[in-house]
């Protein structure tokens, strides 16, 4: 055993099975002198009464030797050393043995699974023909390890002392022991019945707050919904008499009133968005989300939500590039809730474009095992710090990531748009580096018919 420094205390040599008997009274005085536990003498006794039996039975003589181990300073045990000339064990057999799949009718190697269980450490030598020598070492706590130093030439003295006990009184000791230890055991019984009663206690009162944290989401969500609705309502009212007045047919209108129904009409739009973000997220939370699927038109929807994003890019300074091949196949999709998916990523991508900046969308068959199409929205915006990555999809996490730069919103656009592309069976991804813009991509699988 490497980096560990042994002292020796005495060594008993087996011949007789009384020696048995003899080496298992000096281990149990030398490990009470040591400090251990009534519960870790019995360990450590039956560990080496074990080493001795197999010494006596298979190879008729041996030794035992004990020594005091140190690793470090403060890390210091009793060591052990069973050795003897006897015929020794084959690898495979010892594997066997140590697995405890081994089974023989001597019961040879008994007793070495149980011995490696019962130690801290534990290391074997041996060959056929060669013998066998056992290590092993039972470390001390910390508190008892420091009053060893210095107390060896009175752990030799004790150990030299001639033990004139007869097997029946080793016997009774034993049994003294064993008494012991099922006091401790019973003690530890009670113990363990007082706090499963404090568990199941506070169980108990876990699930009674689970019920009412369960009540109070459900009370949440009921108000969430109406409250969207009635919002919803008079909002779309609200708009459609803006285009009453942006429509011309009550006369031309000023520059000044041009500019005033502008941003009413921005702001009734940012106000319904929002709504339908908050209605979404209470439906996918829910799982009263549908998809209703039909073939989608790809290119057509694109260019439909970036004719729709226009004006805002334009007011913006901001340029809409796309890139979209001619053999992109139809896609089996919910029309609005894809529609959905492609406006959140292009708003995102607008919000957080400076002026002058640019806004690729993208759209072509992925590549990969499964058939399916990858849509693109690439921007040259502020960027998204690694940090924020890992949330950047999670319910309000947009909100936590973009608060440093200057733009509100609920942060449940990602969050929404994630959720979708997942219920179509596609995933959504994002690279980003700050400062230099952020690409946001999902796919969604091609049917067996459109897949030509």
């Amino acid at each position: 055993m490497q980096g560990i420094k042994s002292t020796r205390i005495g060594e008993i040599y087996v011949r007789r099975e009384a020696d048995i008997v003899s080496v298992r009274d000096r281990v149990r005085r030398v490990a009470r002198d040591l400090g251990f536990d009534s519960t870790t003498q019995i360990k450590v006794t039956t560990a080496i009464s074990e080493l001795t039996r197999n010494i006596y039975e298979y190879a008729q003589t041996g030794a035992i030797t004990l020594a005091v181990a140190e690793r470090g300073a403060a890390t210091v045990g009793l060591q052990v050393m069973a050795r003897d000339d006897g015929p020794g064990i084959d690898e495979a057999r010892l594997h066997a043995i140590m697995r405890g799949s081994y089974r023989s009718g001597s019961g040879m190697g008994v007793g070495l699974a149980g011995t490696r269980r019962l130690m801290d450490e534990f290391e074997i030598e041996t060959k056929p023909g060669e013998g066998t020598r056992i290590t092993v070492i039972k470390w001390l706590p910390p508190v008892a390890a420091a009053t060893v130093q210095g107390r060896v030439a009175e752990l030799r003295s004790h150990f030299g002392e001639d033990a004139d006990d007869s097997a029946v009184e080793e016997i009774v000791r034993q049994n003294r022991d064993l008494v012991a230890v099922l006091g401790e055991l019973e003690e530890k019984r009670n113990e363990m019945e007082r706090l499963n009663r404090q568990l199941n206690e506070s169980n108990r009162e876990l699930n009674e707050a689970n019920a009412k944290l369960r009540e109070l989401a459900e009370m949440r969500e009921e108000f969430l919904a109406l409250t969207t609705h009635d919002l919803r309502s008079p909002l779309t009212v609200i708009s459609g008499v803006i285009s009453f007045f942006s429509s011309g047919r009550l006369g031309e209108l000023s520059t000044e009133q041009k500019n005033m129904v502008a941003m009413m009409e921005r702001n009734t739009q940012s106000l319904i968005e929002l709504i339908n973000d908050l209605l979404d997220a209470s439906k996918i939370e829910s799982g009263t989300m549908r998809l209703e699927l039909s073939a989608v038109d790809l290119r057509a929807l694109i260019r439909d939500v970036h004719e729709s994003m226009g004006p805002l890019a334009h007011e913006k300074g901001i340029a809409i590039e796309e890139r979209l091949p001619d053999d992109l196949p139809p896609l089996s999709a919910d029309h609005e809730k894809l529609r959905r998916v492609i406006v959140n990523l292009l708003s995102n991508a607008l919000k957080f474009t400076p002026k002058g900046g640019r806004v690729e969308v993208g759209a072509g068959r992925s590549s990969g095992d499964t058939p399916g199409v990858r849509v693109v929205v690439a921007d040259t915006g502020v960027g998204i710090a690694p940090g924020d990555l890992a949330r950047l999809f999670n319910k309000y996490g947009q909100a936590r990531s973009r608060a440093t730069r200057g733009e509100t919103g609920t942060g449940l656009g990602l969050y929404i748009a994630r959720q979708l592309v997942e219920m179509h069976g596609g995933t959504i991804d994002v690279q980003s580096e700050v400062g230099k813009g952020s690409t946001f991509s999902f796919t969604l699988p091609v049917t067996d018919s459109n897949q030509n």
